[in-house]
């Protein structure tokens, strides 16, 4: 009874780590949810197709940088995103849960920012939007191996990107009487929320068959 226990978790263990040539899941990240499709060349590499997105949503105020009250007081965000992405993960050691991401992406991000105006009552607006195409990215995983079987996954990484455009969409009024201090908030928005490194993490649940 003994030698049939281990042999049915023998089996199991063998069943569990069989190599899976392809995978199917779902994303969740700053940048919206995802839908990925992966294909395991072999134990250590695997290239794989992202496509995700998320619809306008407001910013938390905890995500936002500490601006400078004087130039943006009361500052407020929203954002969207759409993309697709293609991506290479290596896993140089025979832990296999233990990986390296690359690749390159295509898409846009739009951010709206809205802060006090210079009258009382009235208020400034911006879009900061990272339009240039393709971007890089470079990450670390974790989880996510190559097995037949549901998996969960972790990546920690950034997009490298040449930055966003800023441009002033308030009243027309505000920008003829306040340039001087409109070009200081968008140099503003510049240094503290228009990063050409943007952090990214995302966990993802797949299935390899």
């Amino acid at each position: 009874m003994l030698i049939a226990a281990y042999s049915v978790a023998t089996a199991q263990e063998s069943a569990e780590k069989e190599f899976a040539s392809y995978g199917v899941g779902v994303g969740i990240s700053p940048f919206g949810p995802s839908l990925n499709l992966t294909y395991n060349v072999d134990a250590k590499n695997t290239i794989s197709i992202g496509i995700g997105g998320a619809p306008e949503s407001d910013v938390p105020d905890g995500l936002l940088p500490n601006f400078d009250p004087l130039l943006l007081g009361n500052a407020a965000a929203s954002g969207s995103s759409t993309w697709m992405g293609v991506f290479w993960r290596h896993r140089p050691f025979e832990n296999q849960n233990i990986g390296f991401n690359v690749g390159m992406a295509s898409g846009q991000i739009e951010n709206n920012l809205t802060a006090d105006g210079f009258h009382e009552g009235e208020s400034v607006s911006f879009s900061v939007n990272y339009t240039e195409n393709p971007v890089m990215y470079f990450g670390l995983n974790y989880g996510g191996k190559p097995v037949k079987g549901f998996q969960v996954g972790f990546d920690l990484g950034v997009l490298s990107t040449g930055g966003a455009d800023i441009q002033y969409t308030g009243e027309a009024e505000e920008l003829a009487e306040h340039g001087d201090e409109i070009a200081e908030q968008m140099a503003e928005i510049k240094e503290k929320f228009a990063w050409t490194m943007l952090p990214n993490f995302q966990l993802t649940v797949s299935y390899g068959f």
